[in-house]
């Protein structure tokens, strides 16, 4: 029986098992249908291996493709890269200046050594140079136009004193208390643009005095501490006898202005 199947199926191309299926019916081989054009279609008996295989095979292919996406994220990888050997890893900014706040010294009215002391409206004596240069510029046109303030400024410091408490109302001086800090910087250094260029004739200690005296508060009385401050704040520190000396002219013309003034 089995040489009369085999002949058969040679006449007809296929395999004595795919033939052998047929005439038992798929069940008795334990083959589904799909099994049976299976068979049928590959005549070599190992057409089922093959697709299982083929199957596999699939399958590595799609792994490469999960290893080739695992290549973009080391693409990525390599763009987030740190620096080269020739970098310092510092970033940008290495290097450069450091921000201290200051762009140079302490003005003169910040240093240390000043006094703490009430100075009211001598105060101003902090104000920006060239607010003291403007302030000095205006002192002298006036002056120079004025014979009387020249006769004022030319006087003792006694008859300056009667002056200034008696006859108040008809003094001619300057009043402005930045014009006098102004002119006192200036007279500081040991001389005075009234005495040089003015036609003012005084000692230079009696001009401070009176430049002090006038510029200060009327009710703020001047101390030492008041002119090495002030002297200070001015940039030409007075020593404690030069300010104590200017203290008490100065003093004495700071209540003649009071008395004066009122």
């Amino acid at each position: 029986m089995k040489n009369q199947i085999k002949k058969i199926a040679a006449g007809f191309g296929i395999s004595a098992l795919a033939l052998t299926a047929v005439i038992a019916g798929p069940e008795v081989l334990g083959f589904g249908a799909a099994g049976v054009a299976q068979a049928a279609d590959n005549t070599d008996g190992s057409g089922g291996q093959g697709s299982g295989q083929g199957n596999q095979g699939g399958q590595g292919q799609g792994s490469k493709g999960a290893q080739s996406g695992q290549g973009n994220q080391g693409g990525q990888g390599s763009g987030q890269g740190g620096p080269d050997a020739g970098s310092d890893s510092k970033g940008p900014q290495a290097g450069g200046p450091a921000t201290t706040g200051s762009s140079g010294g302490k003005p003169a009215w910040a240093q240390e050594g000043i006094p703490e002391i009430e100075l009211g409206r001598l105060n101003v004596a902090r104000s920006p140079d060239q607010v003291l240069q403007r302030a000095y510029d205006e002192a002298v046109a006036a002056l120079k136009v004025s014979p009387e303030m020249v006769d004022f400024y030319s006087m003792d410091l006694d008859d300056m004193i009667l002056e200034l408490s008696t006859n108040w109302d008809n003094v001619t001086l300057l009043d402005s208390p930045l014009q006098n800090l102004a002119l006192l910087k200036d007279a500081l250094d040991g001389s005075s643009v009234l005495t040089e260029t003015l036609g003012v004739t005084n000692t230079n200690d009696t001009l401070l005095a009176a430049f002090l005296g006038v510029a200060s508060d009327k009710n703020v009385a001047i101390s030492t501490d008041t002119a090495t401050a002030i002297s200070t704040i001015l940039g030409t520190p007075l020593d404690e006898a030069e300010a104590a000396a200017l203290a008490v002219d100065a003093e004495a013309v700071r209540i003649a202005v009071l008395a004066g003034h009122g």
